[in-house]
């Protein structure tokens, strides 16, 4: 029998040694560039050339809209396939991008233009994303935002493929590195030809002088395309590349259980039952205690208070009822019955929200007549009744596609509404109203400040005869010429007779018909005043220019003495801005 206490010893095993390399990923191949991606890159960097110049240095303008259409027509040539199916809602989405860039070169409002410019691009997302099949979401619920968010930002990581294929391009094809040799050694030619050549011909003298006189803000504006193009090129680029995929359902983001989602909207719904308990003081007298002591109504004061607020509480359901709906666990692919008629519940009290508020704007305008932000608001709140029907619908027939329809809908609502031109339908509004007594007073500041789709109104306002209407008007003429900085207008405005004020006059990327308009009708209202009719524009011009005006006071001061200051304000029974205060140091 063996000792346990023995030990035995194994000899120890002799292994071969080996050498262990860490490990490296196997360097991505890229592929080289088609002949269409080569000639597509080029004509990215011509768009982004003029999205810079035309559009980036010349504001939202009839440039705007050229280069936006450039960008499109691009887009859609080297995307487009017909091999592709394309779905209805992206073509659609694709013309409304093109009818809201057109708004661009025919009204100038500014928050218009501003909401215009995002939308435009959100429709390019779409067009752009659904023609080239890359949507991986279905395209009827919210899931596919994050398919747009996804291709706008993937534009910038993008770069590494376009730049590996241009470089896989350049070492296949030496035509490239040629083509570029031959540029080069073109240059010191041109050195030498282009002078003879500005020598021999005026015309041709004259444009190059205009180049060189302008080579500082091209060579900016080309240095910001060769940033921009790369990125918009890498947008297109990794379409071309990124397989067909179909949408694919994923529910790993449902993390609310059924209990808290009902716990938390039966906590809101109570809050609006109680909201609307207090209403009843209103219309019974036994629930007057409920107001307080001091309330007086008065039509103003219910067209004021507490419409902003419904308008954010409307905003808030509709993200609480979205969360809830995308969040909620389901069982067998449903959303419980309490979380439905809960959602049922907040919806139906939104519309009623909705319908007090406009209940409120209808009284407001009745009152104080249109303004630019009132048609605004009042589009947005038809806009919430649509969202919010299409939520309805989606709670009770989850199946049904709800985000295709309200974002056409909606769009098409705003794009017409920027091609109704507000601003000349409130000014015209607003002038009927006073004329007829139903609104008591009118105010040509608002009118003159709105766009200058209102200087014609203001232009008739002058001619009125009603002298403190039509004072008033002439004031905010001048006003306007010199708070928008028209200095082709100021050197000649105390001449007025034979001034030209039309497109021609402005760099025709800058063209705007609204603008137009209203610098031609200013040109005949000056040429038809005479010496009198113009001497009190030709003052306010002049205090423009020499004093400091007080917007608060709507005053000039003037601070060139010593010990003293001289205000000047105005008179609406002369026009004139009289010089009735000193002010001593």
């Amino acid at each position: 029998m063996e000792n346990q206490n023995d030990v035995y010893f194994n000899p120890q095993m002799q292994y071969p040694q080996q050498s262990y390399k860490p490990y490296v990923p196997p360097k991505k191949i890229y592929q080289p560039f088609t002949k269409k991606d080569g000639v597509f890159a080029l004509l990215s960097l011509v768009a982004a050339f003029l999205a810079v110049d035309f559009a980036l240095f010349k504001g939202f303008n009839i440039g705007f809209t050229i280069a936006y259409f450039a960008v499109f027509v691009v887009t859609t040539a080297y995307l487009f396939k017909g091999d592709n199916k394309k779905s209805a809602f992206s073509l659609i989405c694709g013309a409304l991008s093109l009818s809201g860039a057109v708004t661009f070169a025919l009204f100038d409002n500014k928050i218009i233009n501003a909401i215009m410019f995002f939308l435009v691009f959100g429709l390019y997302a779409v067009y752009t994303v659904g023609i080239s099949g890359t949507f991986t979401k279905p395209q009827g619920s919210f899931k596919m935002l994050g398919d747009l968010a996804l291709s706008v930002f993937n534009a910038i990581p993008g770069l590494g493929d376009a730049f590996g294929s241009m470089k896989a391009t350049s070492k296949k094809n030496k035509s490239v590195i040629q083509a570029l040799i031959g540029f080069a050694v073109a240059v010191p030619f041109l050195g030498v030809i282009i002078p003879l050549l500005a020598s021999s011909d005026a015309a041709f003298e004259g444009l190059i002088k205009k180049l060189v006189e302008n080579i500082g803000i091209y060579i900016a504006e080309l240095a910001l395309a060769l940033i921009i193009a790369p990125v918009f090129f890498s947008f297109l680029f990794c379409k071309t590349k990124s397989p067909q995929n179909k949408p694919s359902k994923n529910n790993a983001h449902r993390i609310l259980s059924n209990p808290l989602s009902v716990t938390f909207l039966s906590v809101i719904s109570v809050t609006y039952i109680v909201y609307l308990f207090s209403q009843l003081a209103y219309f019974f007298s036994a629930f007057k205690g409920i107001l307080p002591d001091d309330y007086h109504y008065t039509a103003s004061a219910f067209a004021r208070r507490g419409f902003y607020e419904m308008f954010a509480i409307c905003a808030i359901n509709v993200a609480i009822i979205s969360l809830v709906s995308i969040f909620t666990k389901r069982k067998r692919a449903k959303l419980s019955p309490a979380v439905k008629v809960l959602s049922l519940f907040i919806s139906l009290f939104s519309v009623l929200l909705v319908v007090i508020a406009m209940q409120k704007m209808r009284l407001n305008i009745s009152i104080y007549g249109l303004s630019n932000n009132r048609v605004l608001v009042c589009t947005l709140m038809v806009m919430l009744l649509i969202i919010i029907a299409f939520f309805i619908v989606h709670i009770f027939a989850p199946k049904v596609s709800y985000m295709q329809p309200i974002i056409v809908i909606c769009s098409a609502m705003f794009i017409a509404l920027s091609f109704a031109n507000i601003d000349a339908l409130c000014a015209d509004y607003n002038i009927k109203a006073y004329q007829s007594g139903k609104i008591k007073t009118l105010d040509t500041v608002n009118i003159r400040k709105s766009s200058d789709s209102a200087v014609p109104y203001l232009v008739d306002l002058a001619k009125s005869e009603d002298k403190v209407i039509s004072n008033s008007a002439k004031t905010q003429l001048t006003m306007y010429v010199n708070t928008n900085g028209y200095l082709e207008f100021e050197r000649e405005l105390d001449k007025y007779v034979g001034i030209k004020i039309d497109s021609d006059v402005f760099d025709f990327r800058r063209y705007n018909r609204a603008r137009n308009t209203a610098y031609t009708m200013l040109r005949d209202y000056y040429a038809s005043l005479d010496e009198n009719g113009r001497k009190p524009m030709n003052e306010l011009d002049r205090m423009y220019r020499e004093y400091s005006y007080d917007n608060w006071d709507d005053a000039f001061i003037d601070s060139s003495h010593d010990n003293y200051e001289l205000y000047y304000y105005y008179n609406p029974k002369t026009g004139l801005y009289d010089k009735t205060k000193k002010q001593t140091w």
